[in-house]
């Protein structure tokens, strides 16, 4: 026995150097439950011993070994191997209930049996530990995956900071001690705001900032980490919390990719920044360029006939006088449209156009654009088709109006030939319709939407074809108004033949009214 004893304990000194052993804390109820599976093993045993050789009784504990090596951690696994042992000595083995042996053949199976039950237990224990290694590992790609589709997402700086600070929550287990510093130009963005006293303040940041951190560092207890990109500190991670090697490196890899995030975001930011001041220079060059010529042309034309009647007044018939007055007051109109739409396209883009509703009848409106069109009404034909129970509308006139006439200006405007306009308005619950059709050349798919581009037939369009050229504002002062009344307006093709359809809806606030 005692041979047996020492021949255990050299066995298991070697696992042990082999495997370097480093203790666990294992829950008590597996070892209980190691004892327990042993007991009914030598239960079942005592059953089959009157079936089978006792040595092949062994097998059955070496299976209970195996079971407990895989469900259970190497000490409870090191129980049932040893405990298997010393209950099948005692109760299967001559002399019985001994723990004496009788036959040399019992010590080289019970020694065999042991070496094959450590031997078992380790290469269980091996492969359940890998196989949690595994999970653990695909754990952490799962929650890196995770993070980094939750950054793809973010579209600013603070929603990037917001899902870092998410995952250091997750990460660590005191989230109340981290604070994220991002530099942004000037300004130095902290994460959570309001910090309290005992958090590194925004003099220290900048400090530490100053550096240029490569890795983490230690600076009066807390512990930062850089936010780094091709060279570029972006900002920094400060934790006070003592944390594993595990745990280090789980925020390296979320600062790694959170600084690909802010790096990006502000690569954005700054193309952003720089396409909207070179959008911005080239509509003032526009804009200047228009006013300069859409202004200048009808000046010129009142200089011209108003210098004419004061030289020539005596040498020119009654008519011509007249013409030069008429061309003097249409040029006045003509220059007064264009006034007025550089005033409404600033206030739409100062988004400072207040409306002032009230009920209206579409017909007054209609006929109130129409009666402003003065001799541009010449060899235009006018429809106007009006259900009787079309509702009133809940707007503000002078803006409608104002749509309504830029819509009819406009298609007068770039057309030559005789034109034929019809005006038809329909409804429903929700909306009230507003068509105008005319005869024209039509608009290509391809404009059909950037005719609604501010300036856009100062460059391309159809203006060079238009005998009276616009400024290209009219269609998009046109939307912007009928917009802000909650509708929208579309450019599509004449249904009945030829021309264009512009389709105005306005909603139907009748159900809602309250005339009184």
């Amino acid at each position: 026995m005692r041979f047996i004893v020492k021949t255990t304990l050299k066995i298991f000194q070697k696992k042990r150097a082999a495997m370097r052993f480093r203790p666990t804390n294992t829950p008590p109820k597996h070892y209980l439950l190691a004892i327990g599976l042993i007991l009914v093993i030598v239960v079942f045993a005592q059953v089959l011993n009157r079936y089978l050789p006792y040595t092949s009784l062994l097998l059955l504990f070496l299976a209970g070994v195996l079971l407990i090596s895989a469900k259970t951690s190497f000490g409870p696994a090191l129980l049932s191997s040893v405990f298997s042992f010393l209950t099948f000595n005692y109760f299967f083995t001559e002399p019985y209930y001994t723990f004496n042996i009788l036959h040399k053949a019992d010590v080289a199976t019970l020694i065999i049996f042991l070496m094959a039950a450590l031997m078992t237990a380790h290469l269980a224990t091996q492969m359940r530990e890998a196989i949690a290694k595994q999970e653990m590992a695909l754990n952490r790609l799962s929650h890196f995956y995770e993070f980094s589709q939750m950054l793809s997402s973010a579209t600013n700086t603070e929603a990037t900071i917001e899902i870092l600070w998410e995952a250091l929550r997750r990460v660590l287990s005191n989230d109340g001690r981290v604070v994220i510093a991002i530099q942004q130009e000037s300004n130095l963005i902290l994460h959570p705001e309001g910090i309290s006293s005992g958090h590194p303040s925004e003099e220290v940041f900048k400090l530490m900032l100053s550096k240029h951190l490569d890795g983490e560092t230690w600076h009066k207890g807390w512990l930062f980490f850089p936010l780094r990109r091709d060279g570029r500190l972006l900002g920094l991670v400060a934790i006070n919390e003592r944390i594993n090697d595990k745990q280090i490196t789980a925020i390296e890899t979320f600062c790694q990719l959170t600084a690909v995030v802010l790096h990006r975001t502000m690569l954005v930011a700054e193309l952003s920044q720089t396409k909207l001041l070179a959008e911005t220079e080239q509509l003032r060059a526009t804009l200047l360029s228009s006013v300069s010529h859409d202004l200048r042309t009808p000046l010129s034309s009142i200089i011209g006939a108003s210098s004419s009647l004061r030289e020539y007044a005596q040498h020119l018939s009654t008519d011509d006088q007249q013409l030069l007055i008429q061309t003097i007051e249409d040029e006045a109109h003509r220059l007064d449209r264009h006034i007025q739409n550089l005033l409404d396209m600033t206030r739409l883009s100062q988004g400072k156009l207040n409306l002032n509703r009230e009920w209206m009848d579409i017909d007054d409106l209609i006929n109130g654009a129409i009666s402003r069109l003065g001799h541009q009404l010449e060899n235009v034909q006018f429809v106007l088709e009006l259900a009787e129970d079309t509702p009133m509308l809940y707007v503000q006139g002078l803006l409608i109006e104002q749509a309504i006439f830029n819509l009819l200006d406009n298609a007068i405007r770039h057309n030559k030939e005789e034109l034929a306009i019809t005006l038809i308005v329909q409804h429903d619950d929700n909306w009230i319709m507003l068509d105008i059709i005319d005869n024209g050349p039509g608009i290509a798919d391809a404009e059909k939407e950037k005719v609604f581009n501010m300036f856009y037939s100062l460059a391309q369009g159809d203006r060079h074809e238009s005998s009276l050229p616009g400024t290209g504002m009219g269609l998009a002062i046109c939307r912007g108004m009928i917009e802000a009344h909650g509708g929208e307006v579309i450019a599509l093709d004449n249904p009945y033949g030829k021309g264009t359809m512009m389709r105005v809806k306005l909603p139907n606030n009748s159900n809602n009214a309250n005339f009184n």
